[in-house]
């Protein structure tokens, strides 16, 4: 081989890093729902309950995404 990166050692690092950002996506999407199913559970009597849930959990994703 003449300089560079072996290939072989490319593609084993690119799958592992897709293994990685995919169980990070997995990981989030799980939390998220859960978040909602929560606010589901709730049985807001009025349409102002809801919109007081659902800004709770925007407050959280702009907090989180603040720290990011």
């Amino acid at each position: 081989m003449t300089g560079g990166v072996d290939p072989k050692f490319i593609r084993q690092m690119q799958e592992r890093f897709k293994q990685e950002l995919d169980q990070h996506e997995r990981e989030w999407l799980e939390y998220w729902k859960a978040e909602f199913e929560e606010v589901l559970r709730r049985r807001n009597p009025d349409l102002a309950g809801l919109q007081s849930e659902l800004r709770r959990l925007i407050g959280k994703m702009e907090a989180r995404l603040g720290r990011l």
